[in-house]
């Protein structure tokens, strides 16, 4: 089990900050943006899976050959008062680490889901209060503000608002290709893809890797929305939108049109290159995959 308990240390330290370094400085994503969103949700999982599993496989070793085993071992043990027994200072540290980090990841998890629920309640019964629901935009409510701002309320009620302001600088086509941006958020909840990468940067924000991922999955979502609006709306009308409003601003927990990566977004929809091959996406869902796979192979390892 010791030899396990390394392997899944170094998948861990990898998926932390080198794989994180090279994969937000690759530039197949943005052209296959869906296929690297699972990949990152992928190594964001088996990242905590490995470094949780690392300390525990280490911790139990001594009690037997296999996890399940010294799983068994443990519990029994538990149930006569002695949980320790038989586990060296360095093993019971190990477990105490692993089980510090596994709280610490859910507790922040936790809390970012909580607090961010909280604050779409509180702004959509502002945008309730203060909007006016436009039948000719498909319910999108309308704020006054001569502010250009458009984003979207993901949840159970969710809400899309777009200010009078957006209208005033957006053509009828334009506004609808927002709208459809939008409304993509909203039918792929983006808001539980980008949840565990704002709870693990919240929890170990002193990782490079882990902020380079917060970062790069918020693109991504862009993107992925951008795709979807797309099959609705010309490209170059979506790009024309994006660029008139610039990088607008959305409440926590909302998502703006542009709030990351402009340039690229607008530049990818005007894009003439061919279509990416077929094994670049093929590539990084086998990728995913097989970090999906590898930790409960390793967990499992005697």
């Amino acid at each position: 089990m010791t030899a396990a308990a390394v392997a899944l240390l170094v998948l861990g330290v990898l998926l932390a900050e080198p794989v994180p370094r090279a994969l937000a400085a690759a530039r197949w994503p943005a052209r296959s943006p869906r296929a690297a969103l699972v990949l990152w949700q992928a190594v964001g999982l088996a990242a905590g899976v490995t470094a949780i599993g690392a300390g525990v496989v280490y911790g139990l070793a001594p009690l037997a050959d296999s996890l399940p085993a010294a799983v068994r071992a443990a519990t029994v043990q538990a149930a006569h008062g002695r949980p320790f027994a038989g586990l060296p200072a360095h093993h019971i540290a190990a477990l105490l680490a692993a089980a510090a980090l596994g709280l610490r990841l859910l507790g922040v998890l936790i809390m970012s889901a909580y607090r961010t629920t909280t604050d779409r309640r509180r702004h959509r019964a502002l945008v309730d209060l203060l909007g006016t629901p436009s039948p000719d935009l498909g319910g999108a409510r309308v704020l006054d503000h001569p502010q250009a701002v458009a984003y979207c309320l993901p949840g159970l009620r969710s809400r899309v608002v777009l200010s009078a302001g957006v209208l005033r600088i957006l053509d009828a086509d334009e506004v609808d290709a927002v709208l459809a941006h939008e409304r993509a958020h909203l039918s792929e909840r983006h808001d539980l893809v980008m949840l565990p990468f704002v709870a693990w940067a919240g929890a170990l924000p002193f990782l490079p890797g882990v902020r380079r991922a917060r970062v790069a999955v918020a693109a991504l979502v862009e993107m992925v929305a951008d795709d979807r609006a797309r099959q609705v709306a010309d490209p170059a009308t979506l790009a024309g939108a994006i660029a008139r409003l610039g990088a607008t601003l959305a409440p926590r927990g909302g998502f703006a049109l542009s709030d990351s990566c402009v340039v690229v977004r607008v530049s990818r929809l005007l894009d003439t290159e061919p279509p990416v091959p077929a094994w670049i996406p093929a590539a990084a869902y086998l990728a995913a995959l097989t970090l999906l796979c590898l930790p409960p192979l390793l967990l499992l390892a005697p």
